[in-house]
């Protein structure tokens, strides 16, 4: 069981290297001069590090036999969820006024799919890991779902800045590995007939996710989107 934790710690430090690379040409090349970067992006950015970070130190904790000074620290998780989820509000809603102005609103609504479900799909999966903080395997599934939610952002950007491929089919790709990837883990917990459930819900959660993006254009799904725009943005 201890070995989970370690391989948790060390999936995620990959996680942040795919972060890394993909944000390198659009986002931390321009460092110091950013060019057209809000003080929303910098937090937000900033937020996604500090909970990436705490995603790999709080495994290494438990593995080391350190539960309470893990305990301490996951305290902070109480405050950092709750801004992050602000911040992805923000970031989603600064994105489409950005692209509405640039762009067209058709553009617009069909990137909101990416924005909402990320919003939606981390608040879920925060919400979940809290409740369960005292079944240490649930809660662990949980979060580390949150940092599966990474990928597509920071893998994603770094095939469309480095390959050129084609936006839609980048994450629709990455949809299908994410979905892989849960489906690998439901899976070895059917296996060693462990509590399968946290990863059912992850793995539908990514479902509806991936449903979404292949409706981005669909009328259903444009006319809902300016409905939640006109209302939350």
């Amino acid at each position: 069981m201890l070995k989970l934790y370690r391989y948790t710690s060390l999936f995620i430090i990959v996680v942040i290297l795919g972060v890394q690379w993909g944000f390198y040409k659009p986002y931390t090349s321009q460092f110091p001069n950013f060019i057209d970067k809000s003080y929303t992006t910098h937090i937000h950015g900033a937020l996604w590090m500090t909970w990436l970070a705490l995603l790999v130190i709080q495994p290494l904790l438990i593995y080391k036999g350190r539960a309470d000074l893990h305990r301490t620290i996951g305290k902070v998780s109480y405050v950092l969820g709750p801004v992050l989820i602000l911040f992805l509000y923000l970031a989603g809603r600064e994105s489409y006024w950005k692209i509405m102005n640039g762009r067209s609103e058709q553009e617009a609504l069909k990137f909101l799919v990416l924005d909402s479900r990320g919003l939606f799909s981390f608040t879920l999966f925060w919400s979940l890991a809290m409740l369960n903080r005292k079944r240490p395997a649930a809660h662990m599934r949980y979060m580390i779902a949150t940092g599966i939610l990474a990928i597509g952002p920071g893998f994603g950007r770094g095939l469309l800045y480095n390959f050129g491929i084609d936006f839609g089919i980048v994450f629709s790709i990455l949809d299908l590995i994410n979905l892989l990837l849960v489906s690998c883990l439901l899976g070895y917990d059917l296996y060693k007939k462990q509590n399968y459930k946290p990863w059912l819900v992850v793995w539908f959660a990514f479902l509806v996710g991936g449903i979404l993006w292949q409706m981005r254009y669909n009328a259903g799904w444009q006319a809902f989107a300016k409905f939640y725009a006109s209302v939350f943005y």
